[in-house]
Order: structure tokens, then sequence, then C-alpha cells
């Protein structure tokens, strides 16, 4: 970008708060957007400056930087209030991937918006997000419970809230925490798949699915390197040979009615076969159960 272009660019950018996503490990998974904001603006705030150095000299970005971690974010508010007044726009990067998902920036944001100021984002990479793409659990409907407490009763509380989330349950550990929560895994969700992610975008990216079990041998053989994005696969139903009525006590995702309507609608743009085999494989129910229903629709 030329300097007249960013000096136009930098015109146009009202005062106010930036929340800026960047790569989670590959440098080059940032947005044309990300860039020239970052260029653009008058401060970045950022997680950790040294961090953050590494991406702004790789794209020759200038612009200076202030630090707003967890230990001093509520002291920051003032400080960036005040840029912005005086008439400044600020963007708000952390390490890594989208700002404010389990790292610094809701206590600024929010109360930076409850006074009036401009608040806006600049969508990019999210962690939770790329790990539900590749490992490949249903996707429908996700929970993102961030960081698991280190704590081993409150670990036991964590999961234990989750028995009964019909969605896949996404959620953050550290490489030395890992082997304890595959063993707190093994007694909660002993029936589960869970899919370990690590080192996403980067050369050794590894997606490991199996059950707790097998994968707390793994990774007592191996030792975990790095940080880690995990998922538990959502409970499975065995819906063969159940009857339509009972579904409202199994899956809490659906029900007869619910069925009745899909049907109705899709039914409208395609086959009885196709409508029946979305919405089986959407909901995890039987593909039989679901036709046999649209055929009773269609002999009224």
């Amino acid at each position: 970008m030329t300097s007249k272009m960013k000096e136009n660019l930098k015109n146009i950018l009202p005062p106010g708060l930036y929340i800026v996503s960047t790569p989670i490990g590959n440098l080059s998974d940032i947005t044309f957007r990300a860039i020239d904001t970052l260029k653009s603006v008058d401060l970045i705030a950022c997680e950790d400056t040294r961090v953050s150095k590494v991406l702004l000299s790789h794209y020759g970005i200038n612009t200076p930087t202030t630090s707003v971690h967890n230990y001093n974010e509520s002291d920051r508010i003032n400080f960036i209030a005040e840029k912005i007044s005086a008439g400044f726009s600020v963007a708000l990067i952390s390490d890594a991937g989208t700002p404010l998902i389990s790292d610094p920036g809701y206590k600024l944001s929010s109360s930076l918006r409850a006074s009036g100021f401009y608040v806006t984002s600049v969508p990019g990479p999210s962690s939770p997000i790329n790990a539900l793409a590749l490992a490949g659990f249903p996707t429908n409907r996700f929970t993102f419970v961030g960081f698991v407490p280190a704590k081993q009763s409150e670990k036991v509380s964590f999961f234990q809230s989750e028995t009964n989330n019909s969605g896949t349950v996404v959620f953050f550990e550290t490489a030395n925490r890992l082997v304890d929560t595959l063993k707190t895994l093994c007694d909660i969700f002993s029936d589960r798949k869970v899919a370990i992610v690590r080192e996403m975008t980067k050369v050794y990216e590894e997606v490991l699915i199996d059950t707790p079990q097998n994968l707390l041998s793994h990774f007592t053989t191996t030792p975990p390197r790095g940080e880690f994005v995990c998922l538990i696969h959502p409970p499975v139903v065995n819906s063969q040979n159940l009857e339509i009525s009972e579904l409202s006590t199994v899956n809490t995702n659906i029900t007869r009615e619910k069925i009745i309507d899909m049907l109705k609608y899709l039914l409208q743009y395609m086959s009885l076969k196709d409508a029946s085999s979305f919405i089986a494989n959407t909901f995890e129910i039987s593909k039989k159960m679901v036709y046999n229903l649209g055929l009773e629709l269609k002999t009224k």
C-alpha cells in the first residue's frame, strides 16, 4: 500500500475501537482489511507487544503499540477511552485469533460501547471455529466453553455440566494439563469420540479423533506439546427402532412436530428421499423413520 493510500484510509477511519482478528499460526491467514486497519489506526493495543511484533514486523506495520492483557485491562480502559476521545483510532489484537474469545478485550469493548464510543470488528481467524471445521463433528449446534479449570473438583463439575449438551462441546487445554483432562473425560465421556487439534494452520497440524481412553494412552507415551483445541462429539442417538413419539425424551433437538414442519418445507424443493436424508443426517436420527413419516404426510 502506498503512503498516499494509507493516508486516505486513515482519514476515513473514525475514532473508536477496531477489534482485529489475526492469524492463529500461519502468518498468511490475515485479511487485507486487517492489514490496512493495523497500518492506519493511531494505536494498536496488544495482548503481548512482544508476540505481536512478529506479525507487525512481517507486514511492515509500524503503528505504535501498547499492552492490554488480563492483568491490566481494567486499568487501561480509561487510557484507551481518553485516546479515542482525543480523536484516536485504536486497534485491539490478541496474541492469535479473534480477540475476546478467551482473550482480553471484553471489559474494554463493553465499557467503550456503553460509553457511546464507536466499536467495530474486523473478522478473521478463530481457533474454535477452525477446529470445528477440521474435526468433522456436528456443527449445527455447538458450545464453546473456553479453558478447562485446573482444579480437579472444578474440572469434574465443568464437564458434568455438559453431559446433557446435545451439541459438540469445544474447549481449550494446555499441554501440561491435557493428560489429566483426558483422565477426567474417560470417567465422564467414555463412550464419546473426542477430537484433539493442535498446531492448526502450521506445518505439523494434527487432528486426533478417538475415545478418551485411546487418546490418553497416546499422550501418556507421547508427551503433548503446544496448546490444544479439544472437541467432544455429541451423544449419538441410535434410533433405528425408536418410535417417533419417543424422540423428544431422547434428543432434545428434535420433536415429531419439528420433523413434520421441516418435511413440509423441504418437500417443496426436493424428493422425500433427499429430504429424509437431510433431516436424518442433521439430527443423527433414523432416515427410515423420517422417510416413513414423510409417507404418512403424502397420504393425507
